[in-house]
C-alpha cells in the first residue's frame, strides 16, 4: 500500500497549529504498520533556512496552470524517522516570512499558491515515479487535488491514476479556502464544475468544498466532531455537502507522539518526572509559581526557569492554560468567570495570543490580581511545557474542538483537564462527578452548555476534587496512564486506505 500525503505545514519543518503535529508524526505511525507512505509539501523559505539535509531531486520543473500561464518549481527530498519528504519549491508563491498571510490576513492569492501546489502534486509523483494507491488530502489548502484527479480520470482513461483513490481529512471546517470564481480559469478547470454539485458556494469556489464532493472518503479528528459538523451549529453552510457523503465521512481521533510529550525526558521542563516518582513535577510547580509571582519574574522566557526560588504555598492549585486567546477556545468564559476563578485561592497562568481585544481584557485584569495570575501574550515552546508541567488542573473550555492536542499533553504530564463536552475533548476525556467515575479511569472534568456558569461548575469540581489529596492522586494516575499514542489512530487508517485501495 502506497501513499502519498499531501500537507501544508509538518513538524519539524514547518508550523501553526495542531496540523502539523499530526502530519509530523502520524508518517511514521503508518511505516510501523508496513504502510508505504511519503509526504509532499510546500518548500517554505524558513525550511530552506534551516538547512535541512536535501537532495536536489529535479529542478525547472515546468507545470501549465492555464493556457496562458505556466510557473516553474525545484522538487527537494529529505529523510525523516524512515519517511521520505518532498518539498516543492517556488519563491515567488512559499518564500514567505509566514506560510498563510500576515497579521492583517490571509496571503491574497492564497487560490493561487495552493491550486498551484495541487496541480503541482502530480507532477511530483511522475517525476520521482511513485504512482500511488491512496493520496491522502489535508484541510483545504488541497482539497482542489481530489478534483483534478476526478478530471484526469475522466479524460484519461490510460492515466497511470486510474485506480488511486483520494482520502480526505478536516482538521477544522471553520477555515475552507473560499475564493472568487476567477479561480477556476486561474487553475485552469472547466466551468462545468462550477455547479452546487461541484466547487460552487455561494458565487465563490470552495476548496474543502472540493475535497468533500471528490475524494472516496472524508474523515475528520474525532468520532464526535464527525457528527458534530453535520449539524448547522458546527458545519459552517457545509453540513448538507456532508450529510451527502454520511456514508463515506467517519472520525479518526487523533494521537500524540510520547517521544516528544513525555515529563520523564522533557529537556524542556525544570525538573523530569513519572508516575512512581512526582517529585519533579512539586519542583516544576515550585519553579512556575516561583517566576510567574515571585522576586525571579522577568521577560526572558528562556532565561526564566533558571533557578528555583521556594515561594508561594504548593498546596494551592494551579491552573493552567496555553491556547489560542480567541472565543473558539472558550477565552470568553474565562474572561466572563475571572472574577469567580480568583475569589478561589489558587494561581493562575495563560500563555497564548489572538485576539486583541481578549489580550486587553486579560491585561486588566493581570493588573488587579497580579500575585496570583500571570498572562503572557506570545507564544514559546518552553513555557508551554513548564507549564503542562508545572500545573494541577488545564483548561480547554472549547467553544468546538475538531480534536485538541493540550488536553492529551496535559494528562501525559499529570495535569488535569477542564473541557467543554464537544469535538475530541469529549471522545479523550472520561469525565469525573463521583467517585465512582475516578474508580471507572475518570481524568478530567466536563461540562455540556457553551455558557459561564456551566464552565465555571466543572471548574468548581475540579478544585474541590484537589483538597482530597487521596481522589486527586488517583486522577493524576488515570490520566497519566492514558494512551493516546499514535499507533492505535495509524491502525485505523491504515483499516480506512485497505478498504478503498486495492
Amino acid at each position: 500500500m502506497k501513499v502519498a500525503m499531501c500537507v501544508s505545514e509538518a513538524v519539524p519543518f514547518a508550523k501553526t497549529g495542531g496540523l502539523a503535529d499530526v502530519a509530523g508524526a502520524l508518517p511514521a505511525a503508518l511505516r510501523k504498520k508496513d504502510v508505504d507512505v511519503f509526504v509532499i509539501m510546500p518548500g517554505y523559505k524558513s525550511i530552506f533556512e534551516i538547512n535541512y539535509p536535501m537532495q536536489l531531486v529535479s529542478a525547472g520543473v515546468k507545470l501549465q496552470m492555464n493556457d496562458s500561464c505556466s510557473i516553474e518549481f525545484d522538487l527537494y527530498k529529505t529523510t525523516l524517522n524512515n519517511v521520505d519528504f518532498y518539498f516543492i519549491r517556488n519563491d515567488s508563491l512559499f518564500g514567505r516570512a509566514n506560510l498563510y498571510g500576515t497579521s492583517q490576513g490571509d496571503y491574497t492569492d492564497n487560490n493561487l499558491r495552493f491550486g498551484f501546489f495541487s496541480k503541482a502534486i502530480f507532477k511530483a509523483l511522475e517525476l520521482i515515479s511513485a504512482i500511488p494507491d491512496i493520496i491522502h488530502l489535508h484541510d483545504h489548502h488541497f482539497g482542489l487535488a481530489a478534483l483534478l484527479l476526478h478530471d484526469i480520470k475522466k479524460h484519461d482513461k490510460a492515466t497511470p491514476y486510474k485506480d488511486t483513490k483520494t482520502v480526505f481529512t478536516i482538521h477544522n471546517i471553520a477555515y475552507q479556502g473560499v475564493y472568487g470564481s476567477e479561480t477556476l480559469q486561474l487553475c485552469g478547470l472547466s466551468r462545468k464544475y462550477f455547479t452546487e454539485e461541484g466547487l460552487e458556494f455561494y458565487g465563490n469556489v470552495n476548496f474543502m468544498k472540493a475535497g468533500i464532493v471528490y475524494s472516496n472518503k472524508i474523515t475528520t479528528v474525532s468520532p464526535t466532531y464527525a457528527r458534530e459538523i453535520l449539524t448547522a451549529r458546527y458545519g459552517y453552510r457545509l453540513e448538507n455537502v456532508l450529510k451527502s457523503r454520511v456514508k463515506d465521512l467517519s472520525g479518526i481521533i487523533n494521537g500524540i507522539d510520547y517521544s516528544v510529550w513525555d515529563p520523564a525526558s522533557d529537556k524542556a521542563i525544570f525538573a523530569n518526572y513519572g508516575l512512581n516518582d512526582l517529585t519533579g513535577k512539586k519542583k516544576c510547580k515550585d519553579s512556575l509559581i516561583s517566576w510567574a509571582f515571585g522576586q525571579a519574574n522577568n521577560n526572558d522566557i528562556q532565561g526564566r526557569f533558571d533557578k528555583s526560588v521556594k515561594y508561594g504555598k504548593l498546596d494551592k492549585p494551579l491552573i493552567g492554560m496555553v491556547s489560542r486567546l480567541s472565543e473558539q477556545k472558550g477565552i470568553d468564559l474565562i474572561t466572563n468567570g475571572m472574577e469567580s476563578i480568583m475569589k478561589n485561592d489558587l494561581y493562575f497562568v495563560i500563555l497564548g495570543t489572538g485576539d486583541e481585544k481578549y489580550h486587553n481584557i486579560l491585561l486588566e485584569m493581570q493588573a488587579r490580581h497580579k500575585d496570583r495570575f500571570n498572562l503572557t501574550i506570545g507564544y514559546s515552546d518552553k513555557l508551554s511545557r513548564e507549564i503542562y508541567s508545572g500545573s494541577d488542573i488545564f483548561l480547554m473550555p472549547s467553544n468546538y474542538e475538531p480534536c485538541g492536542l493540550g488536553q492529551l499533553i496535559s494528562l501525559k504530564y499529570g495535569t488535569i483537564p477542564v473541557v467543554r463536552n464537544t469535538g475530541g475533548l469529549a471522545d479523550t476525556i472520561i469525565d469525573i462527578k463521583n467517585a465512582v467515575n475516578i474508580n471507572n479511569g475518570g481524568q478530567g472534568f466536563k461540562f455540556n452548555e457553551y455558557d459561564t456558569e456551566a464552565f465555571y461548575k466543572a471548574l468548581k469540581t475540579a478544585l474541590d476534587f484537589y483538597d482530597d489529596k487521596g481522589s486527586w492522586s488517583k486522577i493524576v494516575e488515570n490520566g497519566m496512564t492514558s494512551d493516546f499514542s499514535w499507533d492505535y489512530s495509524a491502525g485505523k487508517y491504515k483499516e480506512l486506505y485497505d478498504s478503498i485501495g486495492h
